[in-house]
């Protein structure tokens, strides 16, 4: 399906290009061989501005002049521009991440960002994910990792370690270091207070969330204080794990399902 003028007109904007020049050179596409009078009133450009517009777009590479009284504007292909953009976005985002810390050097401020919706929460972890070099720790539901799976796939395959305390199986997305929270009571928990994310990325940064229906919030930091707290909730489930599958019945006979007993008398949330 063919995207509309506005959306076409909505990302040329993205990639430098401003209102006018975008909607001008969709109108030229559209209309080659135009005058400047034909393309402001093809593409809604006020007559005043169409001409510092086409010139513009002539400039650039977009567009070439031809004749005289009139003067005629015919589109020139595009590719050419967007590969110049795209080597000087690539070169651009190079120099800023080699550079921009040496500027700033003011002491660090830990600070908390705050998110809001399912969708926006995932994304970030999916950024962490695929900008993680070392290590990855997860603390997750079946219902999150299903989603992140193939981010995870693609961090394992380039080198990082994935650590994950998984709740429930899923047989669909083999990654990592798994270990198995025990499930019983564990599902009424959620749909208490809902099913929590915990995020460790390279020892630098980390991400705890809760996803309720349509009540969804996270946290993201480098806050070292947040760090350690993180990291210690997901090594203490690694001893439960690795525990429990070694004395199993032990622990059932002595705490109940999954420490029931004491999960009876310690109530969280």
């Amino acid at each position: 399906m063919a995207a509309s003028k506005e959306e076409v007109i909505k990302n040329l904007v993205g990639i430098g290009f401003n209102q006018y020049e975008a909607k001008t050179y969709v109108a030229l596409l559209q209309n080659p061989n135009s005058t400047a009078y034909e393309l402001s009133k093809n593409s809604g450009v006020p007559q005043s501005k169409v001409y510092e517009t086409i010139k513009n777009l002539v400039s650039k590479g977009l567009a070439v002049a031809e004749g005289q009284r009139p003067v005629k504007y015919s589109p020139l292909p595009i590719e050419e521009f967007l590969e110049r953009y795209k080597k000087s976005v690539e070169e651009s985002v190079s120099f800023l991440k080699k550079n921009l810390k040496d500027i700033n050097d003011q002491p660090q401020i830990d600070y908390m960002w705050h998110f809001e919706g399912r969708d926006r929460i995932l994304n970030k972890v999916s950024s962490m994910i695929n900008n993680a070099e070392k290590n990855l720790y997860f603390e997750i539901w079946i219902d999150e990792l299903e989603i992140l799976c193939d981010d995870l796939i693609k961090a394992e395959d380039r080198g990082v370690d994935i650590v994950l305390v998984q709740y429930g199986h899923n047989n669909s997305c083999d990654i990592g270091k798994v270990y198995y929270h025990q499930m019983d009571g564990m599902e009424k928990d959620a749909e208490r207070v809902g099913r929590w994310l915990t995020v460790i990325k390279d020892a630098r940064e980390s991400l705890f969330g809760i996803f309720k229906e349509d009540n969804n919030y996270a946290i993201w930091t480098q806050n070292k204080s947040f760090m350690l707290m993180a990291e210690s909730f997901i090594s203490h489930d690694i001893y439960i794990a690795e525990m429990y599958s070694k004395y199993k019945d032990l622990i059932e006979q002595e705490f109940g399902p999954n420490f029931k007993k004491l999960r009876d008398i310690i109530s969280i949330g």
